[in-house]
């Protein structure tokens, strides 16, 4: 949980730690420190830090890859413990500031108690207050917000380049924090400078329900989004609009508004399908989407018009795309080995198939929902309803409000929800959105598993009536009563004594002369007696046995 501690304490020490990553024994590998001090009028540089350490343990070759920091480097740079007293004295009384401040301070705080010293020190996350100002985006990660806030990142993943632009990213958001504590949102002037000719009455009606906005022009819409809070989103996205889309001349805005957030979702998809904005298609034909294709097996980064496979990400350049593939393929180590003969390809498929497997198990969250029958239950229309989305088969398959208490006996997909057509984009904001619940420990969504197993019918008006709208229809089984004595049973050639049965012995061999007698083995020979070859066995009869 983010705590606001803007009064309490104007000194941040922004940090950013590179990781060795061989679990369980994860250690610093660099460190990078600025110390920043807001004065009430600026935020200022005081200091900074940065030195590579040593973490007396392996480095795999895809961390050394990904950082460009040599293993000849490490083994000659100093250990933790000769840099803890400098990193303790220059951030103290200061508040840790990182992007995903719970990993960075988390193994500090784990060094610091290998030593036997406590590292007391408040916090704040650029990640979590990024998710609290920019709240339509997909993607929080440092480098795709540098992307968007114009931050300097001249090398990802190297610890000073990344302390800086995680200084930048929290100066921006942690300014924004300020100016909210003091007003609602941008002020009415600039958005009234920005859009002259739009009437900004419906701002002051605007709820804090998630919706759908309409950006009109000349009656004609050219572009939609969504908002998950449309009070506080939208002020501030107009101003970002028009930044970024030079598109000033915004006549009108048609504000739809949900109680239910993915309803909201599908309802973006659904009309820039059938509206087909302008400005939507030109963001759509510049994306590049991350997909997984299973024969050949391939995992890759493509325009998003032409991508094949299940799609995992979408983002607005390709670099972003192809940075998602190396954090998803990071704890997956690479099969590094040599061969003496070449020619012995058993060893060689075996193991592309063990890192295809584990790269399928690290990206089925984003690939696949978590159930093939299920249901989402969101807010409905009013507190006695709710709004249900189907899914049949592993896809979407329609939508419903039903009764509140009709959750209760839910276990099957009713037969008349409103159908809904689920394209690969709406699948992927689904999946996502399913993933942030993870993180954001949403409470006004549930999943139910169904039973895909029963049909359903109606029930008869009397129980509708009642509010029991569905039932389960078992499909009959056969009766095996019906069918006893159908089936001819083997007879025995054995009677309850264990004797031979010499009503039924069709087993054995009729020209043995005996009854009951073991089976005789017939032998082709050229010539019997008189020269002729020897019958072979006719088949059993229930008649007596005949004589040589």
């Amino acid at each position: 949980m983010l705590e606001n501690q803007a009064s309490e304490s104007r000194r941040f020490a922004v940090i950013d730690l590179e990781a060795s990553s061989t679990k369980p024994r994860n250690r610093i590998m660099e460190v990078a420190v600025l110390i920043l001090e807001d004065d009430g009028t600026e935020m200022r540089l005081l200091d900074s830090y940065s030195s590579l350490v040593n973490p007396e343990v392996a480095v795999p070759e895809n961390i050394l890859e990904l950082t460009g920091i040599t293993q000849e480097e490490l083994e000659t740079a100093p250990k933790f413990f000769e840099l803890a007293e400098d990193l303790e004295m220059m951030t103290r009384d200061c508040t840790i500031v990182a992007h995903n401040v719970e990993f960075d301070f988390g193994l500090l705080r784990e060094e610091f108690e290998k030593l036997g010293t406590d590292f007391p020190r408040k916090t704040k996350c650029t990640q979590e207050l990024a998710k609290q100002h920019y709240a339509e985006l997909g993607n929080y990660d440092l480098k795709s917000l540098c992307e968007l806030l114009d931050i300097d990142l001249d090398f990802n993943h190297r610890a000073m380049d990344d302390a800086l632009a995680c200084a930048e990213l929290f100066k921006k958001t942690y300014l924004k924090t300020l100016d909210s504590s003091r007003e609602e949102g941008p002020s009415l002037t600039k958005i009234h400078r920005a859009f002259p000719s739009l009437d900004l009455n419906f701002l002051g009606e605007l709820s804090k329900s998630p919706g759908v906005v309409h950006f009109n022009r000349e009656g004609k819409t050219v572009y939609v989004e969504r908002f998950e809070n449309l009070k506080e989103e939208v002020p501030r996205f107009l101003l970002r609009f028009h930044q970024e889309k030079e598109e000033p001349e915004i006549e009108e805005l048609q504000v739809l508004a949900y109680k239910d957030s993915l309803l909201a979702m599908r309802k973006k998809e659904e009309r820039i399908i059938k509206l087909q904005p302008e400005l939507n298609l030109e963001e759509r034909k510049s994306a590049w989407g991350v997909f997984l294709k299973e024969n050949p097996f391939s995992l890759r980064a493509f325009p998003l018009s032409k991508g094949k496979g299940d799609l995992l990400f979408i983002s607005n350049n390709k670099d972003d795309a192809v940075h998602w593939i190396r954090l998803q393929l990071n704890d997956i180590e690479k099969q590094e080995f040599a061969y003496i003969d070449q020619q012995d390809q058993r060893l060689i498929n075996r193991l592309k198939k063990e890192r295809e497997k584990q790269i399928r198990a690290k990206v089925k969250p984003f690939a696949q929902y978590p159930h093939d029958y299920f249901v989402v239950m969101g807010p409905g229309r009013d507190e006695d309803e709710l709004s249900c989305h189907f899914f049949s088969g592993g896809k979407l398959s329609g939508h419903a409000y039903i009764p509140g208490q009709a959750m209760f006996g839910l276990d099957m997909c009713p037969k008349d929800v409103k159908p809904v057509k689920e394209t690969e984009i709406l699948k992927h904001y689904f999946l996502r959105e399913f993933q942030d619940w993870k993180t954001r420990s949403r409470k006004d969504h549930s999943i139910r598993v169904l039973k895909n197993h029963k049909k359903v019918k109606r029930r008869d008006p009397d129980e509708e009536a009642n509010g029991n709208t569905l039932q389960a229809e078992v499909p009959e089984r056969p009766n095996r009563n019906n069918n006893r004595g159908k089936k001819k049973k083997k007879k025995s050639n054995f009677n309850k004594g264990g004797k031979p049965n010499r009503h039924n012995n069709n087993r054995t061999n009729s020209n043995n002369g005996q009854k009951g007698g073991k089976k005789k083995k017939y032998t082709k020979k050229k010539g019997g007696a008189n020269g002729n070859r020897a019958p072979k066995p006719a088949a059993p009869k229930a008649s007596a046995p005949k004589q040589d």
